[in-house]
């Protein structure tokens, strides 16, 4: 039988680190949104950059007839993916991004490959290449992933079982 004298008169060390005090609490909440969302600034322009590079060597293969590295597509995907992960993970959290941007690479992908569609299409000795047509349906698979990520959020907040949106 176990001594329960014993256990209320002993200080549980997992309460200590529980009785922060809430104003305590409150920023070391705000400093990690903070940060958070600092890293979501940085992966984006981040990998904006990669989605230049990979354009240039795109339309580089696109007239020149030069093969984009397969390993540079798919660290894109993976980097985009994260971003995308990163993303979710602060909305489903409550953490609200500051401005909904990574909209901007499907746009920027889909635009660039209906030029290069419309300049083979005037043009027959230029073809659209593979791995352009491939990133394209893969950056809208993830925007289609977003979309249903925050419909369900939404839907989730709207039916009052996420306590923090109501």
């Amino acid at each position: 039988m176990e001594n329960t004298s014993n256990n209320q008169n002993s200080s549980d060390p997992d309460k200590e680190y529980l009785s922060i005090p809430p104003n305590k609490l409150a920023q070391i909440c705000l400093r990690y949104e903070k940060e958070l969302v600092q890293v979501k600034d940085w992966m984006f322009w981040f990998l904006m950059l990669w989605t230049f590079v990979i354009l240039l060597m795109e339309w580089t293969e696109f007239f020149f007839d030069m093969a984009t590295p397969h390993t540079i597509q798919a660290g894109y995907i993976v980097l985009l993916g994260a971003y995308i992960v990163h993303k979710e993970t602060l909305r489903w959290t409550g953490v609200a991004p500051r401005v909904r941007r990574g909209e901007i690479f499907v746009y920027i992908w889909w635009g660039t490959l209906l030029i290069m569609f419309i300049a083979s299409y005037l043009t027959p000795r230029w073809n659209v290449p593979e791995s352009m047509t491939a990133l394209c349906y893969e950056t809208l698979a993830y925007f289609l992933f977003t979309e249903f990520s925050k419909a369900l959020n939404a839907w989730r907040g709207v039916n009052g079982n996420n306590q923090d949106h109501k």
